[in-house]
């Protein structure tokens, strides 16, 4: 089944992503070890939303194609800082950019 083109639904996995990055932030406790390893979690299943609407987005403008594919790469990073840093402030400030990158996607 495809997905309507436009409206509201093109926009609701951004928010989606948005929503639950901040959520991320805000449970992020100070726990290193148990916490990053929830954020690493978490982040792959955010990635994959990511790819899948990367996969799916042939009917949509180039534009949109390449800034999921720049989300999806985006989220690779900070899992990948997360996986190697204990600085919490360092992966909180992480957090933050992917959240700054989401709320500018949705602005475009």
């Amino acid at each position: 089944m495809q997905k309507p083109i436009g409206g509201r639904a093109q926009r609701a996995p951004k928010r989606t992503l948005q929503k639950r990055i901040s959520n991320l932030a805000e449970k992020f406790d100070g726990d290193t070890q148990r916490i990053r390893a929830q954020l690493i979690l978490e982040l792959k299943t955010l990635q994959e939303t990511a790819i899948e609407q990367v996969q799916s987005s042939a009917w949509r403008k180039t534009s949109e194609h390449q800034n999921w594919a720049r989300l999806a790469t985006y989220i690779s990073q900070v899992i990948n800082s997360i996986s190697k840093t204990y600085d919490i402030t360092q992966i909180k400030n992480e957090l933050e950019k992917l959240r700054k990158t989401v709320e500018e996607l949705e602005k475009q």
